[in-house]
């Protein structure tokens, strides 16, 4: 059984693993670029701009030669878990229903669950110990560009490396098969994978990530130089971390509301514009880039569940359908 689903997925398979051998490629060439261009001139290790080593000239001459990779790269790396889900997960089962050849598997003295089994395992473990290897190279290889992208912690750096990749994948590849034992045809279960699975990832995002653990907070008095957002490194808020929140004071600790679109260039910066608005401090609650692989293995642990349950779900409705 297992030659035989070896024998029906290995084109699949193969062309599956040539496009994450060549994404992984990409990361790692631009990686080793990035890293030369920085040694180069000399802001190797530089995140902020500062008077001493990391000159701003310099910083934002590399922003401007990669802004596009890291614009653009990413999406990439955004779409790739659901485009498996969709063609390596939803005809999975599907197809099989569609060609009837599931009728002589199963009359081959091979049981549903056999069945079931060694096609979801010969189809799907390659492909994600290929997106878990992917996922770890592409939080080694993004890492320089944490200047320009401004940390992981955010969308769309913190769905696009680490351990999440391969979760991710692991889910799409649970929607699109159980999809295609539910409704046994192809078209409709790439469909339901997407649409399931975006759901799936925008409401997490939106409604579970920020409390996975418990916010930073931290205080600042604008007199001393306290700002969110500010590029000369005395934000009250790293510039790699994840901002959720700001509550603004006035003089008498007062919660007040401020206008960042009424900031302007005579303000000259940021500061200078929270105290002609009357504000006299502020604090903010976020996330430090130190939580990065803390946050990563609390979604990755939703999403695989989320993904066996899917799984077994598609199991029962094996069993159980004539």
């Amino acid at each position: 059984m297992t030659w035989v689903a070896w024998r029906q997925q290995r084109l699949q398979l193969l062309l599956t693993l040539v496009v994450i051998l060549a994404v992984t490629g990409v990361l790692v060439y631009f990686r080793i670029d990035a890293v030369a261009y920085l040694r180069a001139h000399g802001i190797e290790g530089c995140r902020t701009a500062d008077e001493a080593r990391c000159d701003a000239a310099a910083l934002s001459a590399f922003g401007s030669e990669y802004r596009a990779y890291v614009s653009l790269f990413p999406l990439v790396l955004l779409c790739l878990p659901v485009l498996l889900g969709m063609f390596a997960g939803a005809p999975l089962f599907a197809r099989e229903f569609e060609q009837g050849t599931h009728i002589f598997a199963l009359t081959q003295s091979v049981g549903r669950v056999r069945w079931w089994t060694t096609k979801l395992v010969v189809a799907a473990v390659p492909v994600l110990v290929g997106t878990a290897v992917l996922g770890l190279v592409g939080a080694w290889a993004l890492r320089p560009f944490s200047v320009i992208a401004h940390g992981r912690m955010m969308t769309p750096g913190f769905e696009t490396q680490g351990l999440v990749v391969m979760a991710y994948t692991a889910l799409a590849i649970a929607l699109g098969a159980t999809a295609g034992l539910l409704w046994r045809n192809t078209v409709a279960a790439m469909a339901l994978t997407i649409v399931c699975y975006l759901v799936l990832l925008v409401g997490v995002a939106g409604t579970l990530r920020a409390s996975y653990v418990e916010p930073a907070r931290a205080h600042g008095a604008v007199e001393a130089g306290a700002a969110i957002g500010s590029r000369s490194g005395r934000s009250v808020v790293p510039d790699d971390a994840w901002r959720l929140s700001t509550v603004y004071y006035d003089a008498a600790g007062t919660a007040t509301a401020f206008d960042p679109s009424s900031c302007t260039e005579a303000d000259r910066s940021i500061e200078n514009c929270l105290r002609r608005q009357d504000i006299a401090s502020l604090t903010a609650s976020y996330h430090p880039d130190n939580r990065f692989w803390r946050m990563q293995l609390i979604e990755s642990a939703i999403f695989l569940a989320v993904g066996a349950s899917l799984l077994c779900l598609g199991a029962w409705a094996l069993i159980r359908r004539r």
